[in-house]
C-alpha cells in the first residue's frame, strides 16, 4: 500500500482521486505545484471550487460519467481556478475505480496544461 501511494504522489502527470459526491480525496504533488496549492487547501474541496466550467454542464457530465459505465473518459478542455487566484486551461481524462460490487468509488483525473 505504501509503495502505492508513493508511486501516486510522485508521478510525473498531475493527478487527483475524486469521490463520487464530486470532493477531492487525493491530490499529487505534481497537480498541487500545477494548480499551486497546499495538500490541505485541496482535499476536501468540491471539484465545483476547482473547475470553472459551467456548473449545470459539470454536473450533467459527471452524473453521466458516474451512471454511463464508460471505465474511460474521453479527453476534454477544463477551465481550473489556482490557488492564487489565475485560470489555467487544462485538458484531462479520467478512470472509474468500482468495488467489487461495480459500484464507484473513485475517479482518477489526470490533467495537463493546454498551452495559450
Amino acid at each position: 500500500m505504501a509503495e502505492s501511494l508513493l508511486t501516486f504522489e510522485n508521478a510525473a502527470l498531475p493527478l487527483s482521486v475524486v469521490c463520487p459526491k464530486g470532493r477531492i480525496v487525493m491530490v499529487n504533488r505534481a497537480m498541487r505545484e500545477l494548480l499551486r496549492y497546499e495538500f490541505s487547501a485541496l482535499v476536501g474541496r468540491s471539484m465545483h471550487e476547482v473547475v470553472l466550467s459551467d456548473h449545470d454542464e459539470l454536473n450533467r457530465i459527471w452524473d453521466d460519467r458516474l451512471q454511463g459505465g464508460q471505465r474511460v473518459s474521453n479527453e476534454r478542455r477544463w477551465r481550473l481556478l489556482r490557488g492564487d487566484g489565475t485560470e489555467l486551461t487544462v485538458s484531462g481524462s479520467s478512470v472509474l475505480v468500482r468495488d467489487g460490487q461495480g459500484a464507484v468509488r473513485y475517479l482518477v483525473a489526470r490533467v495537463v496544461p493546454v498551452p495559450d
